[in-house]
């Protein structure tokens, strides 16, 4: 049952506290002013309860607002909750009925400043995006086998240290440190410097990062200068900045990422033991297809030597003549057959053009025609008797079947008022005037009398 304050209401009919707290709070969930709004200040009196929520106090200089953030909430953010920490909170106005207090659930917590640069990331990628910055098309390989590495990073950090251990472990190279500031102020200006100061020692390839750290920290990363540079670098760039969920700017436009300093040692240089041992294979092969081509090659040797032997070229030579002997017979014979052949065809083309043969084909031609006139005149004969026969069966079935043909033996045909023969004693009623069809004419008569049979 829903409740309404009227102003005024006599006292004998006070509505409950729950009541008025419930039309409070349906008031404050409504307004559209106090849904969905960031709210920044300072958190304090933080409690973390054993269910996960936390509840404390937000406050600035001039009030204090009682704040909820539910376990759900909490678990999606990416540290939680600091006493004393000035932070934005996205929620909206709530009441909780139970103690009648007005407060705000959150439903997104971020510290000061955190969301101003994920606004600032997400524009400056954008944009370098549209220019083309992060094409997969200027996307460069890595060299196999580099000379001389360069790397950007600070000179007191581990990620020097890693990428010498790695290179010495893989595959020892020159390797070149290009000290920089990799976080605070100025920090972007001193990679982008020393970058350029790597390229003067015609270094093959780059490493730019640094260890992991917040989104503060790591921000020099994702500035647009730092970005310009690694992609205006004459070689190819490996950006190192060591956290693995996230992505930076330089990743971005780098040509290669590495989650870590020294996935990008592995990534940049090969395993010279596994070189060493796909060279020894690769020698291996090549000394078994060397011995099979020795072995081969000496075979024709001694195959051309037995050949090229005085008395087995002797041999070869009177083979040969015997061979040439044996075609000049085989070519003698070829055209004394084929010879024979010929006058063989000649003489019966003659015998056929002879005026004896011809007439000899003529007789048989004449023969051969007045022996097939006289097999069809005598078919002819034959089908034109089987056809007057059918006639005369068929002539004397349609007599049987004409109704004329019957008056001859006395009948007559019944012909009604209706013009129609009668074949039946309901065709006609009594009274009616019917015609009869004799052999020789018609009579008329008058029924009187029906009678069935």
């Amino acid at each position: 049952m829903e409740t309404t304050l009227v102003k005024g209401k006599a006292v004998s009919d006070p509505v409950s506290v729950t009541d008025f707290n419930s039309i409070a709070r349906r008031i404050l969930v409504n307004c559209d002013s106090l849904n969905d709004v960031w709210v920044r200040g300072e958190i304090s009196n933080l409690i973390r309860a054993s269910s996960g929520h936390y509840y404390f106090t937000m406050k600035d200089g001039g009030s204090e607002l009682r704040c909820t953030l539910f376990r759900g909430v909490a678990q999606r953010l990416t540290k939680p909750p600091q006493d004393k920490e000035e932070v934005v909170a996205k929620g909206s106005a709530d009441l909780y009925l139970a103690r009648g207090s007005y407060q705000f659930n959150i439903t997104d917590l971020k510290p000061v400043g955190v969301g101003d640069l994920h606004a600032k990331f997400e524009e400056l990628k954008r944009r370098l995006m549209e220019e083309g910055l992060f094409d997969e098309s200027h996307k460069r390989p890595l060299p196999r086998y580099p000379d001389t590495i360069g790397v950007v990073t600070s000179a007191t950090g581990s990620v020097i240290r890693d990428i010498i251990n790695v290179a010495s472990r893989r595959y020892p190279c020159r390797i070149i440190l290009a000290p920089a500031q990799v976080q605070g102020s100025g920090s972007s200006d001193s990679i982008v410097k020393a970058m350029s100061l790597l390229l003067r020692y015609g270094v093959d390839l780059m490493i730019v990062g640094r260890g992991g750290g917040s989104l503060e920290d790591l921000w020099p990363f994702n500035e647009e200068s730092v970005a310009r540079a690694i992609y205006s670098c004459p070689v190819p760039v490996i950006s190192a900045v060591g956290h693995e969920t996230d992505y930076s700017i330089s990743d971005f436009v780098a040509d290669r990422r590495a989650e870590t300093p020294s996935a990008a040692a592995e990534m940049a240089l090969p395993d010279l033991g596994l070189e060493k041992r796909h060279l020894l294979q690769l020698a291996s092969k090549g000394d078994r297809a060397l011995m099979r081509s020795s072995e081969s090659a000496h075979r024709e040797f001694l195959s051309l030597d037995r050949m090229l032997a005085p008395k087995r070229a002797q041999e070869r030579l009177e083979q040969m003549m015997q061979r040439v002997d044996d075609l000049d017979d085989d070519m003698v014979r070829s055209v004394k057959m084929r010879g024979e052949r010929l006058v063989s065809r000649i003489d019966g083309l003659r015998y056929r053009l002879s005026p004896v043969h011809a007439k000899l084909m003529i007789d048989g031609a004449k023969r051969d025609l007045d022996q097939k006139y006289e097999r069809s005149d005598a078919l002819v004969s034959v089908r034109l008797n089987e056809a007057s026969t059918r006639l005369q069966s068929l002539e004397g079935s349609m007599n049987a079947l004409d109704p004329i043909k019957v008056l001859d033996r006395g009948y007559c045909i019944v012909i009604g008022p209706d013009g129609r023969p009668v074949s039946s004693i309901d065709d006609v009623m009594l009274t009616d005037m019917v015609r009869m069809r004799l052999q020789d004419g018609y009579l008329s008569a008058e029924i009187k009398d029906k009678e069935i049979l």
